[in-house]
């Protein structure tokens, strides 16, 4: 597998991981009010990502999360290394295809994720365009 996509499997882990933890904040807590805005960006790295860039991420996301779980499915039926080979090669080109057809290359599709772990704002923003996309907005 290339480094590209140990970058995608790892920014894809990391963006569930984001995508649960702000789904599990929810849960725990009633929504508030906006007035108290946490000055988190002074840390965190390129906050200011576009409404356009922030659905393109969710369209990938979606995609990637989709063929992540049909290569997981097929990697469970195969017979031999080979075959483990082909489903993990097949699913590397469907991944990469699907960040590009969002509009994203991996490259920005990785660094909105790496943004999400450090700013609760664009983890908040991507996870509202996720429910959006699951049919819950």
């Amino acid at each position: 597998m290339s480094l590209r996509t140990n970058l995608l499997y790892s920014a894809l882990f990391a963006a569930s991981t984001c995508m649960a933890s702000a789904a599990w904040a929810q849960v725990q807590e009633e929504p508030t009010p906006q007035a108290t805005e946490a000055p988190e960006t002074s840390s965190a790295p390129a906050a200011n990502i576009s409404d356009q860039k922030i659905e393109q991420f969710a369209d990938a996301y979606v995609a990637v999360q989709t063929i992540q779980e049909k290569a997981a499915s097929q990697l469970q039926t195969a017979k031999d290394p080979a075959q483990a080979d082909q489903v993990k090669a097949t699913a590397e080109s469907q991944m990469i295809a699907a960040v590009e057809k969002s509009g994203l290359k991996v490259d920005e599709f990785n660094q909105i994720v790496e943004t999400m772990t450090a700013n609760a704002d664009v983890r908040e923003r991507v996870a509202a365009k996720l429910q959006e996309r699951q049919g819950g907005g």
